[in-house]
């Protein structure tokens, strides 16, 4: 049945990690999508090659989001000095605010989530590596 199936479940277990981490962003009207932008971006700047190869999402998505963002003024866009072709994005002072808060966001969730089992956690970063593996070798 597909209910038992690892990967059908991990897909599920992803919308509900993200509608729980977007409870705790209210405030900062921050979508997962969004935070995870900012957290992946921290102190470097990325091109928009960068951020979609970090995420594992298309071109269409990044640029979605990271729009958002810079409408809100939390990041901004310039030509990439070194590729004239390439967009560097990086926080603004505002982002970087948004982006701590969004990182204890993610801590608290986390917390939740070992729930005092470190067994479970482990056992977990052991599945999210496998993932990561298998998908970088294009599988």
């Amino acid at each position: 049945a597909m209910d038992s199936s690892v990967s059908a479940q991990l897909l599920v277990a992803g919308h509900r990690v993200a509608r729980m981490l977007e409870a705790r962003l209210q405030t900062l009207d921050l979508s997962a999508g969004e935070a995870i932008v900012l957290a992946t971006l921290g102190e470097r700047a990325l091109t928009m090659g960068g951020i979609q190869g970090a995420l594992h999402i298309g071109a269409s998505t990044a640029t979605s989001l990271v729009t958002r963002l810079e409408r809100a003024g939390r990041v901004s866009r310039r030509r990439n000095p070194e590729d004239a072709r390439s967009i560097v994005v990086e926080l603004t002072e505002a982002g970087r605010e948004v982006s701590a808060a969004a990182a204890l966001a993610f801590d608290e969730l986390d917390d939740q989530l070992r729930g005092g089992e470190p067994a479970d956690v482990d056992a977990h970063r052991a599945l999210m590596e496998r993932v990561a593996s298998l998908s970088e070798a294009g599988t």
